[in-house]
Parts: C-alpha cells; sequence; structure tokens
C-alpha cells in the first residue's frame, strides 16, 4: 500500500506549534515510506478565513522545510463532491433527511431534563422514502443526517491503540445543512476518499470526531483509513498550550530568531523516543521515526529546552551560512542595512548566542563602535583603577604586534606576561577588555574575541572604553 498523507488546517489563524508538529509528523511518515504528503485547507467557514491566513500557514510550513506533494486544495472548491457523497448515501438508506426545526428541537432538548446530555432522538429516521421525497419536494426544509449503524464503532489507533465506542453514543449527525452546505465530517470523509488518504493523524482533540467518519466510511461501503490521535501539548503549567503560555505561532518564533532546524528538531522529538541528541539532521529524525517512538501521553513544551537546542544549531551552522541568516537581525537592530559581516567574528559569537537576535546584538561591536556599556560592568571596572591603568599600559605592546603575531594563543600569552609584569591578575585586565570590545560581561573566550576583532578594531574599542570608563572616574 502506497502511503498518502494529509494536512489539513483551517486558515482561520496563524500556524501554530500543535498544527506544526502535526504536519510534521505526517510529512516524516510519508518521507520516510517514500509516501505523498497532500496539503487539504480547510476554508469552508467563509466568516473566518481569509486569504492571509492561508499564505501565513504555507509560509510556515515551508520555513519549516514541510514540502508538500500535491495541493494545496481548498475545500470551498470542492462542494460538490459532498453534495454527490451526500445524495449517495441518502439513496443507499445510509443517511436521511431530517425535517425538525430548530425549535422543535430546542423544545425536545429542554423537556428531557437533561438538555446537556441530549442527542438527536432519531425522530425523522422511520420516515419512508416516498414520504420524505414528498415533503422535500413540497420544498419543506430538511438538513441531512447519518443514519449511524447499530454496534461498535472502533478502530485500532496506530498512537493511543484500540479505541471503540457504542453506536448508542453518537449521534446521527447532520450531513447537509438546511441551505446545501455540507458539514465538517461530511467533507473531511469525501477529500479524504477521493485523495485515496492512507493514514489520518492528526490531535487527539479529533478521537470523538472518528467514530462518526468510521460511520461514514461503511456507508459509503469502504473500509476506513488508519487513524492515528497525537496527544496534546502542554505548557508548564501542564495546562492545554495557548497563547496565555506566549509564543504558539510558528512564524513568531522565526522572528524571535529561532532556526527552522531547531523548531523541527525540537517539535518531531516532543513527545517521541528518538536518541538523546538534542540536535539531529533531518536524514537522522527521518531514519529513526515512526508511529512506534510517539508517546501515548501529552508532552510539556519547554521554551527552555527550544531555547537549548535553538543554541545547539546556531553553534553548528557553518559562519558562512549563519551570516546570511543574521543579516535581516542586524538590518533591524542597526535601522539601516548592515556592513559586511567578519566571518570570523560570526565564528566566534556563534558559539555562544541563544537566538539570531541575540548574535545580531552580539555582533554590533565588531561593526560599529557605537554600543552601550553593561552598567554594573562599568561599575565593576570602575572599582579597578590598577586594572585599568594596566590595562592603558597594554595598548603600546598590542600595538607592537605583527599581523601575523595577532592569533588567540600569542595575545593570551602577551596578556598574562603583562598581567605579572605589572602586578595585577589576568582576570582583572580581562574583564575590562571584554566589557570594552563587546559591552558585555560575559562573552566567549576573550582571546577568540581579540582575534575575531582584529587588531585595528580592539585597539580603537579599548581606547574607546578607557577614555569613556577611566576619564570620569579620574
Amino acid at each position: 500500500m502506497s502511503v498518502r498523507v494529509r494536512f489539513a488546517p483551517s486558515p482561520t489563524g496563524y500556524l501554530h506549534v500543535g498544527g506544526a508538529r502535526t504536519a510534521l509528523i505526517n510529512w516524516l511518515y510519508a518521507r520516510k515510506h517514500g509516501g505523498v504528503f497532500i496539503l487539504r485547507v480547510e476554508d469552508t467557514d467563509e466568516a473566518r478565513s481569509t486569504p492571509e491566513m492561508t499564505q501565513a500557514i504555507l509560509d510556515g510550513l515551508s520555513w519549516l522545510g514541510i514540502t508538500w506533494d500535491e495541493g494545496p486544495f481548498f475545500q470551498s472548491e470542492r462542494q460538490r463532491i459532498y453534495r454527490d457523497n451526500a445524495a449517495k448515501l441518502l439513496a443507499s438508506g445510509h443517511a436521511y433527511r431530517c425535517f425538525c426545526s430548530k425549535e422543535a428541537l430546542e423544545g425536545r432538548r429542554n423537556a428531557s431534563g437533561k438538555p446537556g446530555e441530549w442527542k438527536y432522538d432519531k425522530a425523522c429516521r422511520a420516515l419512508s422514502a416516498e414520504d420524505s421525497a414528498r415533503r422535500a419536494g413540497a420544498g419543506e426544509p430538511f438538513v441531512v443526517r447519518c443514519a449511524v449503524p447499530l454496534g461498535k464503532l472502533g478502530w485500532n489507533d496506530v498512537v493511543k491503540g484500540p479505541i471503540e465506542f457504542d453506536a448508542s453514543e453518537v449521534e446521527d449527525f447532520v450531513l447537509l445543512r438546511s441551505d446545501g452546505t455540507p458539514t465538517y465530517h461530511l467533507s473531511v470523509v469525501s477529500d479524504d476518499v477521493d485523495m485515496a488518504v492512507t493514514h489520518v493523524i492528526r490531535g487527539e482533540d479529533h478521537v470523538s470526531n472518528t467514530p462518526k467518519q468510521v460511520a461514514l466510511y461503511r456507508g459509503l461501503g469502504l473500509e476506513p483509513p488508519v487513524f492515528g490521535h497525537l496527544p496534546l501539548i502542554l505548557g508548564m503549567d501542564k495546562r492545554k498550550l495557548s497563547k496565555r503560555h506566549g509564543t504558539v505561532s510558528v512564524m513568531t518564533y522565526k522572528d524571535e530568531g529561532i532556526l527552522p532546524l531547531a523548531l523541527f528538531n525540537f517539535l518531531a522529538q516532543l513527545g517521541a523516543n528518538l536518541g538523546e541528541e538534542p540536535v539531529l539532521t533531518m536524514t537522522q529524525i527521518m531514519s529513526r521515526f515512526d508511529f512506534s517512538a510517539l508517546k501515548p501521553s501529552a508532552s510539556v513544551f519547554d521554551r527552555e529546552r527550544l531555547t537549548f537546542i535553538n543554541a545547539k544549531v546556531i553553534g553548528e551552522t557553518p559562519p558562512c551560512e549563519l551570516s546570511i541568516l543574521v543579516r535581516p537581525f542586524l538590518d533591524e537592530v542597526l535601522g539601516a542595512p548592515a556592513p559586511a559581516i567578519p566571518e570570523a567574528a560570526v565564528r566566534v559569537m556563534g558559539t555562544r548566542a541563544k537566538d539570531m537576535r541575540e548574535l545580531a546584538l552580539m555582533l554590533v561591536p565588531f561593526l560599529s563602535e557605537d554600543f552601550v556599556y553593561d552598567e554594573k560592568g562599568v561599575d565593576k571596572a570602575r572599582k579597578d583603577p590598577a586594572a585599568l591603568a594596566a590595562l592603558q599600559a597594554l595598548l603600546p605592546k598590542l600595538e607592537a604586534m605583527e599581523d601575523g603575531e595577532w592569533t588567540p594563543a600569542k595575545l593570551e600569552d602577551i596578556l598574562r606576561a603583562h598581567a605579572a609584569e605589572t602586578g595585577v591578575k589576568a582576570g582583572a585586565l580581562i574583564h575590562p577588555c571584554r566589557l570594552f570590545l563587546t559591552g558585555r560581561t560575559e562573552s566567549p573566550g576573550i582571546f577568540d574575541v581579540l582575534c575575531a576583532m582584529g587588531k585595528g578594531g580592539t585597539l580603537a574599542r579599548l581606547r574607546r572604553g578607557l577614555a569613556s570608563v577611566a576619564g570620569p572616574a579620574a
């Protein structure tokens, strides 16, 4: 059997992490088994569906590296298929016309004493085909309902194991509304049949929908696809992930400086046993992935874990590639197109950046002398005038170095020898050095930073720092 899976978002909002994980798992399964990944846009909610949201979903998938083989298909363009299937179900007796008005239904619901538990009482299911056709022909309004079969409605869920509902728990649900528009269940099953979908993998909030869809497959005389329902993603408070937990939109993570490979890794490993390594290549993820790797229980969205993975991905990305990725963030920070970014600076600072926005801020001192110093770092430097004086005395030695000598090892030798000669600790020299070169009190190894900054840049920034920090203290 050739694997055919689908991702079917509604364009009523941005692509969120739950939807992205569903798409990713479907995509991985299709790619691993040489199958087809179908993109279907369920845009039948005309009031809330917009072209802008559709494009945002497509952009989010593309950014993550999830490509589709067929589609995007739009349900709004496929209404005839749904109505044809409703007609087939009516003709075969697996659906019937219901002429009960909303008022009549509401009255019976309230009279039951348990309106919250009331299900449609199948009042119109006993109508003869002739009587039903006569009333419809006379213009009496009706909806079309599925005649849910008696017995059990179950399936072997590839994530959660066997699941079964008794048909008595499932209402004879509406397939076509009184205006002739199809409902969710008819549209989804019709599309999955027409697109020959073999596996329906979606969130566990669809478990309650599945018995209804199994009933529709039976009514159409077809075998249902393989179903799998992915557990919920929870926030750190163990409640369903939502906007109250912070960022949930995929493209917002992009804007915050998360790299696509980091989010892909995070989502692929969320609730899955793929190994101990925090970062895997696409090929490794694909080779290790299968439904058996998925955990049946809910997973917690740990933002700190995502940040850690992102930092690892940044550190492992080639500097030439990182220079391209960081440029939009640098342009934003500088308020103008950034000049050429020294690859050595990207290589060094990329080892400590948690996201691309932070990397951009860390690179500013390599491109401009106009950057601020950490206030606590300035206070600490001013409290050690002996170290500042020793740093001032170090400048001629740095200036006398040949360009070929400007290496981390040689710079370390000179600084430590100078510290011993002047009677200050090497750490006391390193602190103001780091502050004046990066504006920060923490950075990658200072000798790597000095080397990446270059001789001219280093001397200029040290002189600026000494003038601005030591000057006012004098």
